[in-house]
Formats: structure tokens, C-alpha cells, sequence
């Protein structure tokens, strides 16, 4: 009697485990709180009176770019727009196989490929003349500090070199001090 009193008790723990099992599975199946649907405020624009997100386009960066991730971008934007968002690509990136002027739709992903044969100019001590700070360019042969922020100040007042070559546009860069530090120097 004795062992018919404990199978039947261990039947019953059974019973408990199986029906919380079913329980729990039902509840996560059927979640009975989503049933609730929350009103979402819709945002009309004063011109045409659309939803403002149908202006915007959602997509996916990743790869070889500074800031992977999901970026709204505004209607009619490219390839290149959605880099930019993305913090533009890294230097060993493989821009040449993506058309970046090809237009983006909604919910794509964008995939900026890697060549590892390419590597970070920084790494190769190469010191980027568009964007390095005075002390940086300091660090160039011949380049003291008054030089240094004659090519910041030139930078400055006529944008971005295009060319390794127009760093000698800068007053005091002779082509002599040029020689010195172009195969030290990257755009």
C-alpha cells in the first residue's frame, strides 16, 4: 500500500511538471499581453499630409566602414549616402566593387567588401596631409612647426589636397623639402 501511495504521489509530480511545462509553453506561444495593441501616434507632414516614414528609406551598412549599422536616410539617396552614415569606409576597403552612385531602396543591406591586401596607411607610418593636425605634420622630414600650420592654414583656405603633389603649392614646400617626405605622405 505503501508503494502505491508513493507512485501515486510521484504520478501526481508528474502531472504538475507536465501541465507547468504545457503552461509555460503556452504562454510563450501565445503571449496574452501583445493582444494589447498600443496606439502609435501617426505623424502627418503639413505639405502633403503623408507619414513622414514614407519619405525615409532604412538600410544596413556593414563591412569594411567605420560605423556598421541600420541608417534612415531621406528618399532618392545612394550607395554613397548610406557610406557617409556609416562613418565612411575604412582604408583597406574594396570601394571599387560597389557603385557607390547606385540609388539605395528600403530595407537593403549594403555590403562594403574587404581586401586585406590593402592596409591602414597609418600602419605604414604614412601621414594622411587632408586630415593630420599640425603636430602630426610636425612629425614629416623637414616639416618644423611654422610649416606645419602653413599646410593647415592652406588646407584650411583651399580645402582638401587632391594630389600628393599640390602640398607643394604650400608657401615654404620647395620641391627639394617635397622629395624628402612624399613617399612618407598619403590623401
Amino acid at each position: 500500500m505503501e508503494q502505491d501511495h508513493e507512485e501515486s504521489r510521484r504520478m501526481t509530480i508528474l502531472c504538475l511538471c507536465i501541465g507547468l511545462i504545457l503552461l509555460g509553453t503556452a504562454l510563450f506561444v501565445f503571449d496574452p499581453f501583445s493582444l494589447r495593441e498600443e496606439e502609435k501616434p501617426v505623424v502627418v507632414t503639413a505639405e502633403a499630409g503623408n507619414n513622414e516614414k514614407d519619405d525615409k528609406l532604412l538600410v544596413y551598412v556593414v563591412g569594411a566602414v567605420k560605423e556598421p549599422g541600420v541608417y534612415e536616410l531621406p528618399k532618392g539617396s545612394h550607395y554613397y549616402d548610406a557610406v557617409k552614415a556609416a562613418g565612411d569606409v575604412l582604408p583597406y576597403a574594396e570601394v571599387e566593387a560597389v557603385n557607390m552612385a547606385a540609388p539605395i531602396e528600403n530595407s537593403m543591406k549594403i555590403y562594403i567588401p574587404l581586401n586585406p591586401d590593402r592596409s591602414d596607411p597609418a600602419a605604414r607610418g604614412l601621414i594622411n596631409i587632408n586630415t593630420a593636425g599640425a603636430k602630426e605634420l610636425e612629425a614629416l622630414p623637414g616639416v618644423g612647426a611654422v610649416t606645419a600650420e602653413k599646410i593647415v592654414k592652406y588646407r584650411q583656405e583651399n580645402g582638401y589636397f587632391t594630389e600628393k603633389q599640390d602640398l607643394k603649392k604650400v608657401p615654404s614646400i620647395s620641391d627639394g623639402r617635397y622629395a624628402k617626405l612624399a613617399d612618407k605622405i598619403t590623401l
